[in-house]
This record gives C-alpha cells, sequence and structure tokens, in this order.
C-alpha cells in the first residue's frame, strides 16, 4: 500500500473514538452572528504578479492523465485508509508525466474566509510558489468565498472536479467536528483528500483585551460582566475562548465574523473586547499602529509560553513567567484539561490544504510532494517572512494520532469536546 494511501485522509479511526462524542447528528446550525454585512460573491484574483488568469479554470473539463480515470464530481467517492506513519520524503509518480498534466492550466484556490487575514494571505504566497514550482507552471487564481467558519469555502472545494485543479486552506474545526458527530453537510472526512499545511502551529496562543476595558484578568474579573471576543464559528483559534465560557468564566464569544479582518476590525471599533488574533502576522499587516498605541493586553497563554520579545513588543512590562496560563485563570480538571489540550492540538493544523474526493492518486502524491518542496522553498520563506507569517510543514497524519488520546474520556468531557466544535 502506497503512503499516499495511508497519508490522505482523516477517516475511521477518528469517527470510532469520537463516535459517543454527542447524540446531536444532525446539520451544524449556522452561527448567531453580530450584524454583519451580507457576505460577498466569490470574487476571483489573480495572485500578485501573475499574468492574467482564466476567470474559471472548471469550466471546461480538464483531461486526466493517459490511463487515468475519474468519476464526475458527484459521484460516491471512494474512502481510503488511514495514515499510520510520517515519511521522510515523497517520490515522484513513476510514469505520471505531472509536467505535461498541469501545463496550461489554470488552478483554483477557494479561500473560505474574507481577504486580509491568515487564511488568505498564506494561499496568496502559495499561489505564487505553486506557478513557480509546479511542473508545468500552471497559473493560480485566488477565490474568496466566506461563509460558515470557512465550510462554504470547503463546500465548493468538495463539489469541484477531482481533476487536481481546484485546492482548499480547510480550518480544523471542520473534520474535528465530524469527529464529534456533527455533521458538516458536503463534507466527509473519509474521503477527503489532504494536503499539508504551510504553516502548522505549536508556538503561544494569547487572549488579548483592550486597554480601556481591562489591564489584567483580576481586573476582568473585577468587571462584574464577561469580556466579548469572536470568531467565525466554534472551534479555530477561539478553542480557549470557547473553553473559559463552558467553564462559567467571564468571555463570551460572538459568532459570525468571516475572517481576522473583520475581527480586528470589530476590536479596532471597540464592538469587542478581546481577541487571540493578537500575534505579530496580525497586527502587522493589518493594525501596526496598535504597537504604537497599546491598544491591547495579553490575558492569559496557552499552547507553548509567551515570548518576551511578545510581551515587550505589546508594551506590557510583564515578565515572560508573569503572564498566567489558561489553567490559571479557570478551574478545570485533569481530563477537562486534556480535552482542551486535544482541542487546541487540532487547531495547530489551520490552513490545511484539501483536495476533493477522487482525485486520481498520482495526481495527490504529485500535490503531497510540491508542497513539501514549497515550504521548504527559500523563496516561498523569505515572501512569508517579509508578510511575517511563519513557516512551518504540518502533516495531516497528527490529525489521526491527536484524535487517539480522546479514547478514554467519559461522557462529560466527550460533551465538553462537542461544546467547542459547535454541538453545545
Amino acid at each position: 500500500m502506497s503512503w499516499a494511501s495511508r497519508t490522505i485522509v482523516l477517516v475511521v479511526l477518528g469517527i470510532a473514538l469520537l463516535a459517543g462524542l454527542t447524540a446531536c447528528g444532525g446539520d451544524d446550525p449556522e452561527p448567531t452572528a453580530t450584524p454583519q454585512p451580507p457576505a460577498p460573491e466569490p470574487t476571483a484574483t489573480p495572485v500578485p504578479d501573475a499574468p492574467a488568469m482564466d476567470a474559471d479554470p472548471t469550466a471546461t473539463p480538464t483531461p486526466l492523465p493517459p490511463g487515468a480515470t475519474a468519476p464526475p464530481a458527484t459521484a460516491t467517492p471512494t474512502p481510503r485508509p488511514a495514515p499510520t506513519a510520517t515519511p521522510t520524503a515523497i517520490p515522484a509518480v513513476e510514469g505520471f508525466d505531472a509536467e505535461a498534466y498541469f501545463s496550461g492550466k489554470t488552478i483554483k484556490i477557494i479561500v473560505g474566509f474574507a481577504p486580509g487575514g491568515g487564511y488568505d494571505g498564506y494561499s496568496r504566497l502559495l499561489g505564487e510558489a505553486i506557478e513557480r514550482l509546479m511542473p508545468g507552471n500552471p497559473k493560480v487564481i485566488v477565490t474568496n468565498l466566506p461563509g460558515g467558519g470557512g465550510l462554504r469555502g470547503l463546500q465548493e472545494t468538495m463539489r469541484s472536479r477531482p481533476d487536481g485543479l481546484t485546492i482548499h486552506p480547510m480550518a480544523p474545526r471542520h473534520p474535528a467536528a465530524e469527529a464529534a458527530g456533527i455533521d458538516r453537510e458536503g463534507f466527509d472526512i473519509e474521503t477527503v483528500n489532504l494536503i499539508g499545511t504551510p504553516s502548522f502551529n505549536d508556538d503561544h496562543l494569547t487572549m488579548c483585551v483592550r486597554r480601556d476595558i481591562a489591564t489584567s484578568w483580576e481586573e476582568v474579573l473585577a468587571l462584574g460582566r464577561p469580556i466579548t471576543t469572536g470568531t467565525s464559528a466554534p472551534g479555530g483559534d477561539m478553542v480557549g475562548g470557547q473553553f473559559v465560557e463552558a467553564l462559567g468564566g467571564p468571555i463570551k464569544v460572538i459568532y459570525g465574523y468571516e475572517g481576522t479582518s473583520e475581527v480586528l476590525a470589530a476590536i479596532d471599533r471597540g464592538e469587542l473586547d478581546a481577541t487571540t488574533r493578537c500575534d505579530f502576522e496580525y497586527i502587522s499587516n493589518l493594525y501596526p499602529g496598535w504597537y504604537e498605541d497599546r491598544l491591547l493586553v495579553p490575558l492569559f497563554w496557552s499552547r507553548t509560553p509567551v515570548s518576551q520579545e511578545f510581551l515587550d513588543r505589546m508594551g506590557t512590562g510583564l515578565q515572560s513567567d508573569e503572564l498566567p496560563h489558561l489553567f490559571d485563570v479557570v478551574d478545570a480538571n485533569e481530563e477537562q484539561q486534556a480535552v482542551f489540550k486535544l482541542a487546541q492540538s487540532l487547531e495547530s493544523l489551520a490552513r490545511t490544504f484539501v483536495l476533493p474526493p477522487d482525485v486520481p492518486e498520482e495526481i495527490v502524491l504529485t500535490w503531497q510532494r510540491i508542497f513539501r518542496d514549497i515550504v521548504n522553498d527559500p523563496e516561498f520563506i523569505a515572501k512569508a517572512e517579509l508578510a511575517e507569517r511563519p513557516v512551518k510543514y504540518g502533516d495531516p497524519a497528527i490529525l489521526v494520532e491527536g484524535l487517539r488520546t480522546a479514547a478514554g474520556f467519559s461522557d462529560e468531557a466527550r460533551e465538553l469536546f462537542a461544546t467547542l466544535y459547535g454541538a453545545g
């Protein structure tokens, strides 16, 4: 059995481990949003410095390589086995001429969030690198299709023709929710083809609050009301805020924002009190003046300790060992803490790029190999660093490994996990 077959999908393993997570098996309801403008229609935008591109690469069916067959996008997809190991290299597929296949084609990246945020930014950086490093030098367009915490873009990708010409940076909340028994209509973790993420993140995640609201967790407790924070849908960067809220802490998470740019705009106008999107890659790109104005103050951290550089840049006057951890500000037992650690580990794989079901294996393998080349490419890394977007390869097999830790959860812990992904 090839490595691609072992590492492409999240399958029955995750479902079996978390089958009892919740009795709620129906469609995940649309999140209740703070009033927002209507979601824009999809807009296709060429990646920067790229030549003019076709408006719709899926309009004309593209022939598959000799000897390869693919059913129509509406056919019942074929499940693939779960990954069992992480390889050190991905070889070229013998007999498959990737250069001939991708030459003259246009690849479409469907982003499920609004322009300006991390999902959009990494996709445009990746688009430039694909045009340069993918065999055949295909053109790339980036289309933004926000809605449902990235679900709308994911669903559109899953409906696309299985020819390897449409990819999507998936939010991990969707495979996690499926594993929790929460149906994501139009998406199946048994059949999606996983490529990898260029932004594996095991660095600190910090909750920051507007300085005019509070300057410490003690001041938050003294407010007599919860502080508000926002995100697109349950899961994602806000699992820490949701965890505090689920255990009765003074945080209220508001859903319905269509990406980082909308969340930070809400912070800027005082609509929200707090956010986790206060690290360099977000503020430097969208609101660099916040550093000078000292707009935000860190409240607590999770995942890995906060660097002194971050605290100094935020103007806190704190030392790195003085900022409390999430578990210092909320009363959580050992199993509840394990639930949070699992949810947060899944979120480390944000922006895992995926292909729709039934893409021929030789095309999936080619994508995985070229994707690794891109993430290790000096020019790609340099451009990402210039945009303050950290680059680190994340293998999707980590998703399955993380789900194994849930095997011994109690019913109460499974319910909490489901709550973090929208089933509460």
